[in-house]
């Protein structure tokens, strides 16, 4: 059983928006740590850990419940903010269904809106940024795939 979601959930958020629906409109992909290389609309994205505490219940063990928080950035060449949208917008329809996440149950993913940053500069190269946040929510399992935030016995 993991004491952190931050691995899995990586590879879940890589998962959902490693798509062809995606990558068509940003062909410089989606990452979490960018290449030299890149090419741009790019998607980069970086999570973090909240514990939500519960009763008797410590991290590791079944019923655990952090709050994960997904940071999006687009980053795009184009001269306003309006392709960074689009790609924003698909990143927020792929993300509509709670992810699959190995040794957690995800039942829940919350968007909590966008905050325009404006030029940057990726490599050298002049950019625009826009940053979307997200919420979800996974529940440490006990290994059946199975969720124990109510208890089994009581819920009959």
């Amino acid at each position: 059983m993991s004491y952190s979601a931050l691995a899995p959930v990586s590879a879940a958020v890589y998962a959902a928006l490693n798509v062809a629906a995606l990558t068509a409109i940003a062909p410089g992909g989606v990452c979490d740590d960018v290449a030299q290389s890149t090419g741009f609309p790019f998607v980069l994205y970086d999570i973090d850990e909240e514990p939500q505490q519960g009763f008797g219940v410590q991290p590791g063990v079944a019923g655990w419940l952090p709050q994960i928080n997904l940071t999006v950035h687009v980053y795009s060449q184009y001269q306003g903010l309006a392709e960074a949208r689009s790609v924003l917008a698909k990143v927020t329809e792929l993300l509509q269904q709670p992810l699959p996440v190995d040794g957690f149950s995800s039942w829940a993913i919350f968007y909590d809106g966008a905050i325009p940053i404006g030029d940057e500069l990726v490599a050298g190269v002049k950019c625009k940024e826009l940053v979307g946040k997200y919420r979800l929510f996974v529940e440490n399992v006990d290994g059946t795939g199975v969720s124990n935030f109510i208890d089994a016995g009581w819920a009959q």
